[in-house]
Parts: C-alpha cells; structure tokens; sequence
C-alpha cells in the first residue's frame, strides 16, 4: 500500500492540504486547548503533590489525636471535675450512691473509650460502674439476661468488716439482681482500693492524673484518668480502655495499608491501629509493645525521639518507602502523647486521578464552546477522524479480532495516514500472529517450518528458505524451502550442500548483513534449483531475493532468512519498507530460535549430567550395576501401557509432553540418593564385612588360641607329664576350636536365619579369652584412637574376649548425620542412636541377613537422602512432581512402607508404577555379587506375594501382566534362560 500512497491518479485532483482547510481555525482553538490543558494540569498535580504529601496526612493526623484519650482528655476532664465535686463522691453508702447511677450512665454510654467509672475512699469503700461487653461478661457469670450495666460495690464498716455486691442493671437503669459476695477467695472481695495505682497517683496529685496502661479485671488493656474529691477523702476515676481506642484508630486509617499508633513520649504504646492484644503460641496474651509493630512504626519513634517533628517526613524500612507524620500534643506538665501516622508513599499519589477527571471537564467544555465555531467543518472531516481514532484506539489495546471500516477522506493527510494506519494495522497483526505462533511451538524439529511458513504469509512473499548455521559457525545446516502455491503454502526439506552452492545465501553469511539480488530466468542458478517453481508461470521474468542473517542476542550468526519475490510484467520486487518489515519478523523468528537452541540444549546438558549420575551411582557398586538405567526402561514401558489403557482404573490415565519428560526424570533420579551410601553398606556380604571382612581377625585369634594349646601341651611334656594323655587333650582342644571357628564363619556368611541356641552358643564362644601383648594403639587413625581413648589403657599383657563388642565399636551419629528438623518431609524412619556398630559379636548375632540396624537405615537412608536432593534441585513447573514420584517407591500400600509410611491412596499413579518397576528390576538383574537372578516365573512369583501383602498396588501390577511388560523387557535386557514364561 506504501509504494502507492504518493501517487495521484485522475480521481485525487480534487483533494487538498489539511492545513489550509482548517488551518487558521483549529490553529487557535488547538493552541488555546493546549494552553488550558497545559495550565490545568500544571494546577492539578502541583495541588496533588502539596495534597499528597501534606494535607492528607495532617488531616489523619490531626483526627486521630482528637479521637485518642489525649485529645477527649478536656470532655472527660470536665465529667471528673464534675463528679470530683458532685453530691455522688460525697455520699457514704451504697444506696445513696445509686441514685445517681443513671446521669453518670448516660454520661458513660456517650464514650465508647471508657471502660468503667470508679470511686474508692479512705475508708477503703470502693464503687465501679461498668458498660457489660462480651469481655467482661465473664466476671459476672451471675449476671442475668438483659443485663447491660454492672456495679461493683464494696463497703467496709466501722469494725472493719467487708461488705461486696453485684447489682445488675437493665439499659433503662432498672435493678435486675442484687447479688451479695461472700467468698473471700473471690477476686471482687479481694480488692483493695489503697494499692491500686489510680488511687495512690491522685490522691498524691491535686488534679488529674493518668496511670500507665495496665491490664483490667475484664481482660482490657486500660489507663485510668482519676482525681480526688475537695475533702481529698475520696478519689474518682474513669477507665479507658486503649482496645477500643485502637479499634477508633483502625477506622481512621487513610488506606488498607497505612500504619496508624499512638505513643507516649517515653516509647510506651498507647494504642494501635492493628490492636493492643497479642496470643501468644503458648495460649498466652500480653500487651503489644513497640517492638510487635511494623518496622516503619518503630523508625517513627526513633525519629520523633532523635527530634523529629511534622508532616509529610519521607522515610524507608527497606522494603518500601512511606510518608510519616509525627504529631505531639499535650496531656500534662511531664507528659506528650505522639500519633504517628504512615501512608505508603505509592498510595498518596492517588490523588492524581482527580487530574484526569479535571482534565476531561476543561476538555469537554472546550469542545462544546468550540462546537458552534467549526460545526460547519468538522462535518466534513469527522467521520474519518473518528474511524481513524478508532482503528488506532483498537491498535493500542492490541484488539485485532474486528477492523474498523475504511473510510476515504478529500483531505490529502487523512487520505495520507488512514492508509498508512491501514498497513500498520495488518503488519502489527500479522507480526503478532507470527510471534504467538512462534513462541508457542516448543518443538525444536517443527519449528524451522513454522517460522519460515508464517514468515511468508505475513510478508507477501512468492516463496523463502530457512537455514542454520551449524556448531563450528560456518558451514550451512540442512533447511526447509517454501513456495506458495494457490493459497497453500508447501515445505520441502533442503540438502545444505544444495544451500550452500546456490543463492546470495553465502554472501550473507560472510558478509554478515542483508544481502538483496535479482534471478533472472536465464541465470545459472533459475529452472535448475529450488527457484524452479517461481519460474512455473511463463510471465514471471525473474525472483527478487533478500537473504537476511539471523543475529542471536550477541550478534552471532545463527543462520539466514531469504525470501522470494516472483515480478511479473509491470510489477516491482520488494521495497525498502517491506525489507524493513521482513527485518524485524527475522529478528523475531532468531529471538526464537535462539531461546528453542538455548532450552534444547540446557534439557540435553540436563539429561546428560542426570545420566552421568545413574552411571557414576551404577559403577560405584556391583550391587546395583545398571540398576539405575534399567529401572527407567521398565518405567516407561508401564507407563506407555497405562496410557494406552482403555478399561480399568487406568483407563483416563495420560501423559503428556510435559509428564513424559517428568516420567523421564523421575525414572534417571529414582536412586540417585545411592549416592551417599557407603559401598561397604551396600556391598556387605557377610556380617563382619567393612572395608574388608573381619573375619580374618577371628580366625587369626583361634589360630592363637590353638598355638597356645600346642605350647601348654608341649610344656607339660617338658615338665614329665604323659605325653599320650595330653596329646589326645591337645587334640580335644584343637579340634573344638576348629569346630567353633567353623560355627562362627558359619554365623559370618548370613545365609540362614539365626535362632536363640545359635546366638547363646555365639555369646559362650565370644567369652572365651585370648592374651593379647602388643598395644592395639598403635598405628592406627585419629578417629579410631578417639574412640579408644573413651576407655583407659589396660597394662599388657592382658586378656580380652574372643568375640569383643569394644565402646571403640561405637560409631556415634554426628549433627551432620541427623536430618534437621526444617527439612524433615514427614519421614517416619527410626533413628538408630548410633552411626554405626562395628562389635563383633553384635553383628555376628544379627537374626536375618548381614545388616545391623544402623546399616539398614543407612541403606533406607538412600530415598530420604534422594529426597533432599531433588528439594534442592530449582526444578520448573512441570517437573515438580518429579520428588513425589521418586521419593514414593519404596512405599506400601499398606503404610507400612519408608520413608514416610504413607498409604495407597496418597500416592500418584506414576510412584506406584516406579515401585513395580523398581522391584522388578531388583528381582530380575543378573549383576547381583550377592545373589543369584531370578526367571520371570520366580521374580512373578514373589511379586504376587507383594501383592497380597498389600506390598504393591494391585491395579499398576495387573496392568504390568496384562500389557506384557515382563516380556518385552525380558526380550530386550534378559539373559533368554531367564525368560521361561
């Protein structure tokens, strides 16, 4: 559309410049909106700002500190004077006191902040009057219903004693019940007026005093104003309760999330918007301090302490930046009380809508006054303004689903622009399609094609090629070649030698810039190439090329973009905008292609390192050679047959690209906790084995013994004893020792199950001692030497047991060896208290197996260790599974599994799928040192064992027979001996 819109034809000699049909007019009105408009908001956000940062918060301020107990201190001032002097504080019984009880209620009723009014005398008689709440309601649970006030009488006759009572009175004043207090262990009868601090302070104090805040009998935190009467026998007092205060201060906030606090000057909260109670874990409530408020709160008090004062103070707690008010006012000669106030400095800016509003005001009245001026005009150029507006109104807000109707204009720049809107409208759309697309495909393989495909419907050309660079930057990667055909466009693969030999593609490369050329039908490089079909029509005389490297993020080459143009007769190739356009759509496509390289080969780093651990954990042990890339294979092989399952539980089971790729993972990581466990764990043969089997140590020592019996036979020989007699004991010896070393090799090897005779004759073996010269000490490592150094010295020689269970066998169990409390994932394993175990007759009486209780959690340790691994991986999304997965398959179906005992139904499909799998491979591997492999029918055998023990799940394994599984393993990784099914 561009090439043509300077162009005039016969139709457009009528049409003539904007400026000179509106020009003088809408010069003025133009400039005098500006004007306004400039004034206006010039006006606007300066009185937004002044606004913002001071009037809002002084207006706060100043609210709250005459809603605070401070600011009505004058009203309540004069309600104590007047009771200080009335006739109530001057009566001397109870009676008499209660005619007054409704003015001083209605007085009360008005001040939500006071919590009671109290009289105490020096007679210690004592009076309070209380407003019943839903808090202290329950220190009079003998109030009646329709109960609203509660009095509180105490009075002490001339011989000391003490008369309580609770009278209960309904909203109009009307005794409800008079209940007299009798128990002296009752806290109402307890009560002293003389200690309390109301009292003392003002009967010390001529005029109003205020004590600090203190808790209350009903659970409220309180201050209570007081003064003494004129006789100075009698004081009265009034309780605020700061709650109440704080829930006023709550109200007051000029945003959700402003602070708002009352302080005295010495740093004592006196309330606060967020409340002045705070419940402890332990069931507890204490008093909010300073230090429970926000951060911005307790830099408030620093500044307003270091001497700050005023409105509109900008200070920052680190995380956001606040505008504080400091107010003070007076409330005695000693004391202040300071409201701070913090509003987020982002929410005071609010204010700047109302420039908007006022801008739209001035605006509309200038287009009205404005209306009568250019009616006439504005006739005639208004429509097409208004389709332009809305076209570019839909531009703006990216709505691309419905284009205005083009409208054409008789002035010469409306004519101008709505064609040029009209092209940026479906280039921005078009671009917007090709970069979803392109974003979306997340296969690497398809989408070279996709790119090269939408490349050519958005630019209008005939044809393009698509190639990369391969690793060594130079030479040309196989690429696709695309020609439209009708309204189809149609890819074929393009051989990279083929690539590099023809076209400008070379030049590009090399010289690294756009290169444009035209292919004339007679050229070498016209039918005989890729270019043949844009010569398919006899009035096509040549193709306009434009190849365009394509730069990753660096500038480097990552390959070339070249499009094709067919020109016809009387047609012309690409212009210099559309080259521009074509720029830009091929720096997109290389954006995505990059970040596509740049994920393929970040998921093939991973795969590759995943691999690398399977391996390294597979070769670390002969135990478990292969295990770790076997366990995967039958993984997906379940996993395939759960997808393609169409009845049974199974049968909605799916995986998609993301859950095959999770599948994947989780298959490689299963065991990678493997590797923290010692080989000599993992690898233990018999139950004396460590690094090496220690049976060699015992033999040795029975070696000793039976020397020792030669020697004592041939010494008493020496000394004249019967030399057949003690030949035939020498053999006695020689052959009991042979037979009892041959039971405790027999112990060693673990092969059967050890029953209490066997164990008994093991400990009466292990008594036996040797004599022992040489100082085990020596020579030995710093760990082993600590160990021993638990027990003294013992002089050589001396004798020790056979079979020895020595505290240097104790290995203990290290913080480092514990897991800590934050990263326990609901494990349930038992924690031997020992690392490790090492006694020789502590092993050799192991029931089952070679393993000791230590070695089997370690061994168990291997998924929890797999857990805390995979936690720490920054695994995406889609992948976070991938822990749940691998950290469940050694879990049962009964909870009776590790290492968090959960049951069936708290495991995913795919962990079960991994258990089958896992136990299977176990069954099946033919690389076991320590037994031999099992046949198909052996290892089925004994997983229907696990089956009825509620071992495995039920479903996954009737699945795993049912699909084929063991055989088409079998077939693939099975010796064929094994496979007898």
């Amino acid at each position: 559309m561009l090439e043509n819109a300077g162009q005039k034809g016969s139709k457009d000699f009528w049409r003539f410049g904007f400026q000179q049909h509106m020009g003088l007019l809408f010069t003025v009105l133009v400039l005098a909106t500006g004007l306004t408009l400039a004034f206006a908001g010039y006006r606007m956000v300066s009185k937004t700002i002044i606004s913002a940062n001071n009037q809002l918060v002084r207006h706060v301020a100043e609210t709250v500190t005459n809603w605070t107990i401070y600011g009505v201190r004058r009203p309540i001032q004069v309600f104590i004077n007047a009771l200080a002097q009335g006739s109530m504080i001057e009566s001397r019984s109870l009676e008499m006191r209660l005619n007054y009880l409704s003015r001083v209620g209605t007085v009360l009723s008005a001040y939500p902040l006071i919590d009671s009014l109290v009289y105490g005398y020096d007679n210690g008689d004592f009076l309070r009057i209380r407003r019943l709440t839903a808090n202290s309601v329950l220190l009079y649970p003998e109030a009646p219903p329709g109960s609203v006030w509660a009095v509180h009488s105490l009075e002490v006759g001339k011989d000391g004693g003490r008369t309580t009572e609770h009278l209960f009175f309904d909203n109009d004043f009307r005794l409800l019940l008079r209940v007299p207090i009798t128990n002296n262990y009752d806290v109402h009868n307890d009560y002293d007026v003389h200690t309390r601090p109301w009292y003392r302070e003002a009967m010390k104090t001529n005029g109003l005093t205020i004590t600090e805040p203190y808790w209350s009998f009903a659970g409220q935190i309180v201050v209570t104003l007081a003064m003494k009467n004129r006789a100075g026998d009698a004081v009265v007092g009034v309780s605020m309760n700061l709650s109440e205060l704080s829930n006023l201060l709550a109200h007051d906030l000029p945003s959700e999330r402003s602070h708002l606090a009352l302080f005295r000057s010495d740093g004592t909260l006196v309330a606060a918007a967020s409340g002045m109670v705070i419940h402890e874990k332990s069931g507890t409530a204490r008093a909010r301090r300073l230090e429970d408020l926000p951060p911005v709160l307790r830099l408030g008090m620093q500044a307003y302490q270091a001497g700050w004062r005023g409105d509109g103070i900008n200070i920052s707690d680190g995380e956001r930046d606040w505008i504080l008010s400091v107010k003070e006012s007076g409330v005695d000669e000693k004391r202040n009380a300071v409201t701070l106030l913090a509003i987020p400095k982002d929410e005071v800016l609010a204010d700047a809508v109302d420039f908007l509003h006022h801008t739209v005001l001035i605006m509309l009245g200038i287009l009205i006054l404005s209306v009568p001026l250019v009616w006439v005009v504005a006739r005639r150029v208004s429509t097409p303004l208004r389709t332009l507006a809305e076209k570019i109104q839909q531009i703006q807000q990216f709505r691309f689903e419905k284009q205005a109707k083009s409208i054409d204009s008789r002035v010469e720049e409306i004519h101008v622009l709505t064609e040029g809107v009209d092209y940026m409208w479906n280039n921005i759309q078009q671009f917007l399609a090709i970069t979803q697309t392109i974003s979306a495909e997340r296969n690497f393989d398809t989408l070279l094609e996709h790119v090269l495909n939408k490349t050519l419907a958005i630019t209008g050309a005939d044809g393009g090629l698509l190639t990369l660079l391969g690793e060594n930057g130079s030479r040309l990667k196989d690429g696709y070649v695309c020609w439209m055909k009708g309204r189809e466009i149609k890819c074929t693969p393009a051989n990279h030698a083929e690539l590099e030999a023809q076209l400008p593609v070379g030049e590009a490369i090399l010289r690294n810039t756009i290169v444009q050329t035209v292919i004339e039908r007679a050229d070498q490089y016209g039918e005989t190439t890729f270019l043949a079909p844009g010569f398919a029509d006899n009035d096509v005389e040549r193709i306009d090329v434009v190849c365009i490297p394509l730069h990753d993020r660096m500038g480097e080459n990552l390959g070339v973009l070249a499009l094709f143009k067919a020109i016809r007769t009387g047609a012309c190739g690409f212009q210099a905008q559309q080259v521009s356009f074509i720029e830009a759509v091929a720096s997109t496509a290389a954006i995505a292609l990059e970040n596509q390289s740049l994920i393929e080969g970040q998921r093939e780093l991973r795969d590759a390192l995943i691999r690398i651990l399977a391996g390294a954990i597979d070769a670390k042990s002969p135990d478990t050679g292969g295990h770790c890339q076997r366990v995967p294979v039958i993984f997906q092989m379940l996993l395939q047959a759960a997808c393609n399952a169409n009845e049974g539980p199974l049968k909605d089971f799916t995986l998609d690209e993301d859950g095959w790729e999770e599948a994947k993972l989780a298959g490689w990581l299963h065991d990678c906790g493997k590797i923290t466990t010692p080989e000599y764990v993992m690898d233990k043969a018999t139950k004396l084995e460590t690094l090496y089997d220690r049976i060699h140590e015992i033999r040795t020592r029975f070696e000793v013994l039976k020397r020792d019996a030669e020697i004592s036979c041939l010494r008493a020989i020496l000394d004249g004893a019967d030399e057949g007699c003690e030949q035939r004991k020498l053999d006695e010896a020689l052959c009991a020792l042979d037979d009892d070393f041959a039971f405790v090799a027999s112990c060693n090897a673990g092969s059967e199950s050890m029953d209490d005779a066997a164990v008994e004759r093991l400990a009466a073996i292990g008594k036996r001692t040797w004599l022992r010269t040489l100082d085990k000490r020596l020579g030995i490592s710093h760990g082993e030497r600590a160990r021993m150094d638990r027990t003294p010295t013992p002089e050589l020689p001396t004798l020790e047991p056979l079979l020895m269970d020595c505290p240097e066998h104790i290995i203990e169990r290290g913080e480092k060896d514990l897991i800590p409390p934050d990263k326990n994932r609901g494990f349930k394993i038992k924690t031997p208290s020992a690392l490790y175990n090492r006694g020789e007759l502590y092993n050799l009486s192991i029931r089952r197996g070679t393993l000791t209780e230590e070695e089997r959690y370690k061994i168990n340790d291997h998924i929890t260790q797999t857990i805390l691994m995979l936690d720490q991986l920054p695994l995406p999304r889609h992948l976070r599974n991938v822990p749940e997965i691998v950290g469940s398959h050694h879990e049962t179906m009964d909870g009776k599994g590790y290492p968090r005992s959960i049951k069936r139904e708290e495991m995913s499909w795919s962990a079960r799928m991994m258990a089958v799998s896992d136990i299977f491979e176990a069954l099946t591997a033919s690389d076991r040192p320590y037994k031999s492999s099992k046949t198909l029918s052996e290892a089925l055998k004994i997983m229907d064992g696990f089956k009825a023990r509620n071992h495995i799940d039920p479903d996954v394994y009737e699945l795993f027979l049912q699909a084929g599984v063991p055989q088409q393993y079998a077939a693939q990784y099975l010796r064929p001996e094994q496979n007898d099914l």
